[in-house]
């Protein structure tokens, strides 16, 4: 498979029901968590700009769903009603520049257009090529009848788990008993979120060959 870059475009669900503080500090402590996270790796890190929305650019495009499905858990542990929109485009980027703002090319232009069409579509994370994708546009709409029944504290568990931590650590973590933990395990359905994570590298190969 080629390496392709991509280009992650988001922007706040229902941001209007919350304060700009709480949205703005929502966001923050969101883009930390996804510029620390250890197996993110990022050609530009994610910024916020246009106040409720951020942009960044990964090295490896294998790695756009792991930023897009941890970002959703991670707003969607504030409340049911919080939640992003995300575009992903995949392809070239010419030039690079240190902003995301002066940087262009073909995965720019794709996420760019996405973005701007995404409230069309039923699924909240969209992923634009430069060729037909429809199928693999068909899985996501899948993806998001898991992602849209988590509840909060479901979520935490979620993004728990995409930082590594097992069942006795998220129990530790979040004061709860370790049966408790299972249960939010089970019921997010985290078997089937870990098992697309694992093979979404395979998905995207079939094509950027």
């Amino acid at each position: 498979m080629k390496k392709y870059p991509a280009v992650v475009t988001a922007d706040m669900v229902n941001s209007t029901l919350f304060s700009r503080d709480e949205t703005t500090q929502w966001l923050e402590s969101m883009l930390i968590m996804l510029r620390q996270h250890q197996s993110l790796h990022w050609a530009l890190k994610p910024e916020i700009y246009r106040g409720d929305s951020f942009q960044g650019v990964l090295k490896n495009a294998s790695e756009a769903m792991k930023v897009a499905i941890l970002a959703r858990a991670i707003m969607r542990r504030h409340s049911p009603n919080t939640d992003l929109r995300i575009a992903i485009g995949i392809g070239k980027i010419e030039p690079l520049t240190d902003r995301a703002g002066t940087s262009d090319g073909e995965a720019f232009r794709l996420s760019g257009h996405l973005a701007d069409n995404i409230r069309k579509q039923k699924a909240r994370i969209g992923i634009a090529l430069p060729i037909s994708s429809e199928p693999l546009n068909a899985t996501l709409d899948l993806l998001e009848t898991l992602i849209e029944s988590w509840t909060p504290a479901q979520s935490e568990v979620i993004v728990a788990l995409m930082h590594g931590h097992n069942v006795t650590q998220i129990a530790e973590k979040l004061s709860i008993s370790q049966p408790a933990a299972s249960q939010r395990i089970a019921a997010s359905k985290w078997w089937a979120i870990e098992n697309f994570l694992t093979t979404f590298p395979k998905h995207l190969a079939l094509y950027t060959k």
